[in-house]
């Protein structure tokens, strides 16, 4: 039996797609044929998706920003910054390593961190701000999980299937089989991740009570009876 290889890139994935469903391998990427031209905008459109639908550890990293010279026209904040260019989705803003409110206006993060409105005078030196995100410069699959990569060659399988075998059904079925197993593939990834402890809603535990609330009139005793 060959071993399992891994990890495994763009051309094995469409390979294994291309083999599944019975048509021509690539001996490279990008060579013109109708494979090629179906396959490898396919395998990049399921990656785009695949790497900002979830948090993968291998996509995400801290990353620390330098403030605007322009404050940002909303005045409840005090500091804009810069996103990364190569930013696909925010996860977590910080200032000076601490868990802050933040907000997005006009492409940049804005927050305060030269201690809020309005401006001091002169103006503060911004505290450190770094951000926790998912970055498309770290979208290379090799890091990702077999689970990951069961489910984009499903998606590839799906193209082949609706723009080479113009078969429109079992194209929907290939997609959806690979929506299910990237659900799989969330769960087994956040099993690996520090447990978090649980949040608890003071206005879920609100609507739990039934009301009015208390459930006995004020001023009665501890049994119940008036008086």
């Amino acid at each position: 039996m060959a071993a399992f290889q891994w990890p495994i890139g763009k051309l094995e994935i469409i390979n294994a797609a291309l083999s599944q469903t019975g048509d021509n391998l690539l001996a490279v990427l990008d060579d013109g044929s109708v494979e090629s031209n179906v396959c490898s905008p396919a395998y990049e459109t399921a990656l785009a998706f695949v790497c900002e639908d979830h948090g993968w550890s291998w996509l995400t990293e801290w990353r620390t920003l330098s403030p605007s010279p322009i404050a940002p026209s909303d005045t409840q904040f005090d500091t804009a910054y810069d996103l990364p260019d190569d930013l696909v989705h925010l996860i977590m803003v910080r200032i000076a390593d601490r868990p802050c409110v933040w907000g997005l206006l006009n492409g940049q993060l804005v927050v305060n961190s030269q201690g809020g409105p309005p401006p001091p005078v002169p103006p503060a030196v911004p505290a450190v701000v770094t951000i926790k995100g998912i970055f498309s410069t770290n979208s290379d699959i090799v890091n990702g999980t077999p689970t990951v990569v069961v489910a984009l060659q499903r998606f590839v399988m799906s193209a082949i299937y609706r723009a080479i075998r113009k078969d429109v059904a079992e194209a929907g079925r290939m997609s959806a089989e690979g929506m299910g197993i990237l659900e799989r593939a969330k769960t087994r990834h956040d099993q690996q991740l520090p447990k978090r402890s649980m949040f608890n809603s003071r206005i879920l535990a609100s609507r739990r009570i039934r009301r009015p609330w208390p459930p006995v009139p004020t001023g009665w005793g501890g049994s119940g009876i008036p008086g």
